[in-house]
Formats: C-alpha cells, sequence, structure tokens
C-alpha cells in the first residue's frame, strides 16, 4: 500500500464535524483542513504535531496571539519524544501550564492543495495533527518561552467563549466534551 492508499484506509469509517479551506505559508501553502472526534490515532509517520484543549472546572484556557484567540496550544514533536510528551512540553511553553488527565479528543487531517514545494520536508499531500485533552494542574510561568508566539493564556467560562473569535472547528471540540460531561 502506498501513502495516500494508507490515508484512505485510515479515514474509510470516518466523518469529519467540520471541513474548512485555509492558506499557510503567508497564502502560498492552500489546505483542506478536516476535524474529527475519534480516539484512535492517525498512522504515525503522517503526525507532524499535537494540540490540546485544556480545562480547568467549567472552563476552557483560551489563547492570545497576534492573529486572535484559540483554545488548542501544542506544536511539533521533536526527535526522540511520544506525542504526550511533546504536547507536554509545548502547553508549558506557550502557557506555562502542566497537564493531568491526558486523553485523545480526535485529529485533523490537513491535506495540500497544490504540487509539494522543492525541498519540502514534511509529509505530503496528507499530514495530521492529533487533537488531546487534558486538565491543567499546575501554573509553573518559568516554564513559558520568553520569545514564544502565544502572548497570553486565561481560563474562559465555556459559556462565555462566544464572541471571543474563536474557530467554528475548535469550538465543536468543546462542545462535544461539554455534551459528555
Amino acid at each position: 500500500m502506498n501513502h495516500n492508499e494508507d490515508i484512505q484506509v485510515f479515514l474509510s469509517d470516518k466523518t469529519p464535524f467540520h471541513e474548512t479551506e485555509a492558506l499557510w505559508a503567508n497564502g502560498t501553502m492552500p489546505l483542506r483542513v478536516r476535524y474529527f472526534r475519534s480516539d484512535e490515532q492517525p498512522p504515525e509517520q503522517f503526525v507532524t504535531s499535537v494540540r490540546c484543549l485544556v480545562l480547568q472546572n467549567d472552563s476552557v484556557l483560551v489563547l492570545r496571539n497576534r492573529k486572535g484567540n484559540h483554545i488548542l496550544p501544542g506544536g511539533r514533536r521533536e526527535e526522540g519524544e511520544s506525542f504526550e510528551q511533546t504536547l507536554r512540553r509545548e502547553v508549558a511553553e506557550e502557557t506555562g501550564w502542566t497537564l493531568e488527565s491526558v486523553s485523545c479528543l480526535g485529529f485533523i487531517h490537513l491535506e495540500h492543495l497544490k504540487p509539494k514545494p522543492p525541498g519540502f520536508q514534511f509529509p505530503y499531500p496528507h499530514f495530521f495533527q492529533i487533537v488531546y485533552t487534558a486538565y491543567a494542574f499546575i501554573h509553573v510561568p518559568d516554564l513559558m518561552c520568553d520569545d514564544d508566539y502565544e502572548e497570553e493564556a486565561t481560563f474562559v467560562p465555556i459559556g462565555e467563549l462566544d464572541g471571543l473569535g474563536i474557530s467554528e472547528a475548535e469550538l465543536g471540540y468543546v462542545r462535544y466534551i461539554k455534551k459528555g460531561a
């Protein structure tokens, strides 16, 4: 089986709850983006990063950066890290929070819509981001990166998330968690 067949087999029995298109790399890299709820993880070789919906009581951790607000901190895996180690490191670097009770919530499937750029080093045309949920444990501000992209991280009650400019896709994960509570 080739890579595209592996992806198609993995996705064959799954239905996204949200689908959109996005432009990355200053508008030069168009992507189709599909959001899924699932406890099944995508094939490891296609996973480029991890994300986390961080909860505390009835609140969600909202991050603000120069592009706006979002609720899925995370980032790329470093060599030798497990997905959970990456998640814990990235969330701590971006927010200062350590995590407990980490569990898989779903994944994001991204598909490039243009030919592969020369020298592109990541999976192509398909790649994934795993989405976890976890509870905030201890806030350790010294863990945060001073030069990081995120400007602020604050817990906001779930009922007050509307109107903050958070994407419908990210809110779909919150709605799913809220129904399960």
